[in-house]
């Protein structure tokens, strides 16, 4: 088996069990508080293995790193905030479907998909709409205002909406991951291309930890942007709250570095779908710990959705 299947589907399910904590964290605290000092935690965990490997800085990882960040930390707030908001087993799906950018920017360098993968894009997509459906609110999500009676229809849309914004960033995260890791480990790729760097070859064992180091610095900056224009409220210091938060960075950080290894010996299409599986674990700690429920239309959307991940990943 490739290795880049175990590792893209580890860094999967670490990111859900990161996401399922810090959609908890998000609601006993602003989106933004959570998503910041958790990946300001994820820097510090990063850092220090940055020097423990002792390995020189990678440019042109950075740089693709650099642009990582940004979709990420924009996709970071708005999935935060929709989580916080709506329905755990229905946002983590949605945003799932950033699985459809890497196979679109596999398209787009000539790789044409298989049966398999035009199913699963169709899956996804039909999984979305059902998913997307107004519902009755979730035992644990937040209450409609009072004397607003269009309030749970406008929430959902605004829900939906954030997911799919997160799905967009998070899927861009995943091609330029994949780009940076492949570049500076000398292969010759480009956005969308297989990062087939040897194991053993110079620089392919750095090259994950600076393109990762690079989308964290980005993705703070961008944080740090969003804070000084939103209310002062929305980033303020965790106080108790702060081992939790610390430890979804961490998670965060960990599933980051996962992907960007399994992008050094797997292809974009099937690392990054395999990575988009984090919506399983989201859903199970979700029906585990928090009892939530969903209308039997979209149970049907959510299977529909894992499904065209699964189905995209065996492609």
């Amino acid at each position: 088996m490739n290795a880049g299947v175990p590792l893209g589907l580890s860094s999967g399910l670490c990111w859900g069990a990161a996401d399922f904590f810090g959609g908890i964290q998000s609601r006993r605290l602003p989106a933004l508080t959570v998503a910041f000092w958790s990946q300001l935690a994820g820097a510090l965990a990063l850092a220090i293995a940055l020097a423990i490997e002792g390995v020189r800085p990678a440019a042109t990882g950075i740089a693709w790193g650099l642009a990582a960040g940004v979709g990420s930390g924009c996709a970071l707030v708005l999935f935060y905030r929709s989580l916080a908001e709506g329905t755990m087993s229905m946002v983590a799906p949605i945003s799932a479907c950033g699985a459809i950018v890497p196979v679109a920017a596999a398209l787009l360098t000539g790789n044409q998909p298989g049966i398999l993968a035009a199913l699963g894009v169709l899956a996804t997509i039909a999984g979305v709409i059902l998913v997307s459906r107004p519902h009755t609110p979730a035992r644990f999500a937040p209450p409609a205002v009072e004397g607003d009676q269009a309030s749970p229809a406008r929430g959902g849309r605004r829900v939906v909406a954030m997911a799919l914004g997160s799905a967009l960033g998070f899927g861009l995260f995943y091609v330029f991951v994949d780009a940076g890791a492949a570049s500076t480990a000398g292969t010759a790729a480009t956005t969308g291309a297989v990062a087939a760097a040897a194991a053993g070859t110079a620089g392919s064992h750095g090259s994950p930890l600076w393109v990762i180091a690079g989308a964290r610095m980005s993705s703070l900056a961008i944080l740090s942007m969003i804070a000084l224009v939103s209310r002062r409220s929305a980033l303020r210091w965790p106080g108790r709250r702060l081992g939790a938060v610390a430890l979804v960075g961490i998670g965060d950080t960990g599933a980051n570095l996962l992907f960007a290894y399994a992008a050094t010996t797997g292809n974009l299409a099937v690392v990054g779908v395999l990575g988009s599986l984090y919506p399983v674990a989201t859903v199970v700690l979700a029906r585990w710990l928090l009892r939530e429920r969903l209308s039997g239309g979209q149970n049907v959307g959510v299977v529909l959705a894992l499904t065209g991940v699964v189905l995209l990943a065996a492609a």
